[in-house]
């Protein structure tokens, strides 16, 4: 028997959680933020992956601002899921996936379709009110035109983009973390919940690296539960996994569920 038919057969016992992180995302086109032409080659995250740097940027180098904000977005809007997140799609579907607990905020899981997505460091197109905390999602032409006007928007119809005005008086703002920012504590609560009761812990394309996400598999191997990771090289938490297949998701996930 092949460790995919080992695999195959430990995941179709069902309660299964996948915990998915940039790898899977970057084979939809979204470059990691820390590899090679990622953000962060372009955008010192010293100063743009936090709120007193982006202020700064926005008083003196708008223009600036404007392309930081707008690669987020058109990079978003031109990436489709993947195989892989339509497999995970499957498994829910079938009842044998419990949930996918992502550290992406790219929103790909949602548009392939799967309903019980934990989104660690929340979800780029979902803007939240700091004020009231009422929350709205952009649909596919709500992104779109977002990208349309950044790319001819001035200094001030950036901020009216990206914060816009909440009928309660306060402003909306994308909802994800920033560096020093707390974490959305209800989500790791239900992240831990869910690996609590799992057979299986998948991993998808997660180097282990970011804490306090990287503890999840810990947790799971304490608990003595089954854990296979699917990266195209090793990480820090292939010494983890019971099984470990060295190949891109995308092409890993066609060939477990044939």
């Amino acid at each position: 028997m092949s460790s995919f038919d080992n695999i195959r057969e430990i995941l179709e016992k069902g309660n299964v959680v996948a915990l998915t992180g940039a790898g899977i995302s970057e084979e939809s086109g979204i470059t990691t933020f820390r590899g090679k032409e990622g953000i962060w080659e372009k955008f010192n995250p010293a100063i743009y992956a936090n709120i007193p740097g982006l202020i700064g940027v926005f008083v003196f180098r708008p223009g600036r601002m404007r392309d930081f904000i707008l690669e987020f977005y058109e990079t978003i809007h031109n990436a489709k899921p993947n195989k892989a997140h339509y497999i995970l799609l499957e498994m829910e579907k079938r009842g044998i996936l419990n949930c996918v607990i992502t550290q992406n905020v790219d929103n790909l899981h949602e548009r392939a379709g799967s309903k019980n997505v934990i989104e660690l460091h929340g979800n780029m197109i979902r803007f939240r009110c700091m004020k009231c905390k009422k929350e709205y999602t952009l649909d596919e032409k709500g992104l779109k035109e977002l990208v349309h006007n950044l790319k001819r928007a001035s200094r001030f119809q950036i901020i009216k983009l990206i914060l816009p005005r909440c009928n309660c008086g306060g402003r909306y703002r994308p909802d994800v973390v920033l560096f020093g920012e707390a974490l959305p504590q209800d989500e790791f609560t239900k992240a831990y919940m869910e690996i609590e009761r799992a057979n299986s812990l998948l991993l998808i394309g997660t180097s282990g690296i970011v804490y306090p996400a990287a503890s999840l598999p810990y947790y799971a191997k304490e608990k003595g539960i089954m854990i296979i990771e699917i990266n195209p090289s090793y990480t820090p938490l292939s010494r983890l996994a019971d099984y470990t297949i060295f190949e891109k998701a995308a092409e890993a996930m066609p060939r477990i569920f044939e």
